[in-house]
């Protein structure tokens, strides 16, 4: 280890650690992963949580070598050092005080959270960090919770084989307030469906307090399930999306959902025609969808009937000797 880290950690000099900071990257790469672990003992002293110098030492420590880690693209080669630091917060109280405070692991956890999660693309760190990351999602620290969410998020996009693992812890979290994990499911859907399909009921109950963007990732995971053929799963999401695409601003890809549906489970369609009918009504614009359900379950009737011209027209689709008639109010 480098001299300087050795005097600043080894005797817990505050009044030298500034000086880390003079120091080029380079020149102490080679003692960061030494640093890390000294940290990493340092902080699970018993006195820790009450030695302002102790935690200030540690604070100013971990600032210099994260950012020597960055300067010098070394995250793979420290990874593991930090992700066990990052890990040993979890054994110690990160839920903040009554004035809003971060307790001081919870401070190093967030410290090291950034560094750790923003190689999101490399998967040799991933694999360390991602077991890890999950686990903090349930420990009380919603800030902590919010940014280790958004990172997540974005882990998600090239390592949804690893969060997949996770993915009933991830739901849980979604489920106690989480929503900004919704983006996370689409991604693991295809891997991990059960946990999914187990709580896909409560999961569409939280509709209404989601914002738009967030309601988008929650249509976008039934997109994903729809395309499973699972009837389980058709059955549950059906009576939610002809709700939805009643006020909803996302017609389109709930259109989009029951034409996928539609296509291979025309019959689970049937009940809500006359709900589909006085939609098309209200929505003019999307008759043309509205029609292409129609017409899809008109197939399975052994003598469906279909009329339609350009313009105004009127489709007529025979079904079970029901006649469902859908007046048309622009081109199809």
């Amino acid at each position: 280890m480098h001299q300087l880290f050795r005097l600043v950690l080894g005797q817990k000099d505050l009044s030298r650690a500034g000086d880390l900071f003079s120091l080029d990257d380079s020149e102490i790469e080679d003692s960061l992963t030494e640093a890390l672990e000294q940290i990493k003992i340092i902080s699970s002293s018993s006195d820790y949580q009450t030695n302002n110098n102790d935690q200030a030492v540690v604070e100013i420590c971990i600032t210099r070598i994260t950012t020597a880690i960055r300067e010098t693209e070394s995250i793979e080669k420290h990874a593991k050092a930090l992700v066990g630091l990052w890990d040993s917060c979890l054994e110690h109280n990160l839920r903040p005080s009554g004035k809003d405070e971060d307790t001081p692991h919870a401070k190093i956890a967030s410290d090291i959270m950034s560094c750790i999660l923003q190689n999101y693309n490399r998967l040799p760190v991933m694999v360390l960090a991602i077991p890890i990351a999950v686990k903090f999602l349930h420990r009380g620290n919603k800030e902590l919770c919010r940014n280790m969410s958004n990172y997540l998020s974005l882990a998600a996009i090239t390592n949804a084989d690893l969060l997949a693992d996770h993915t009933e812890v991830i739901v849980k979290s979604i489920l106690q307030g989480n929503a900004m994990l919704l983006r996370v499911l689409p991604a693991v859907y295809e891997k991990q469906p059960q946990p999914i399909n187990r709580h896909l009921i409560e999961l569409l109950a939280l509709m209404s307090q989601l914002e738009q963007p967030e309601q988008s990732h929650l249509l976008q995971l039934l997109h994903v399930a729809a395309k499973r053929k699972q009837l389980e799963v058709v059955q549950k999401c059906i009576p939610f999306l002809i709700r939805n695409l009643k006020s909803s601003t996302h017609h389109d890809i709930i259109l989009n959902i029951l034409l996928e549906i539609a296509g291979y489970e025309p019959v689970a369609l049937s009940s809500f025609l006359p709900m589909l009918k006085e939609i098309g009504e209200r929505f003019p614009y999307l008759i043309g969808q509205m029609a292409r359900i129609y017409g899809a379950i008109g197939h399975v009737d052994e003598s469906p009937r279909a009329v339609c011209k350009n313009g105004k027209g009127i489709v007529m689709i025979s079904l079970n000797n029901v006649c469902q008639t859908v007046q048309i109010f622009q081109a199809l």
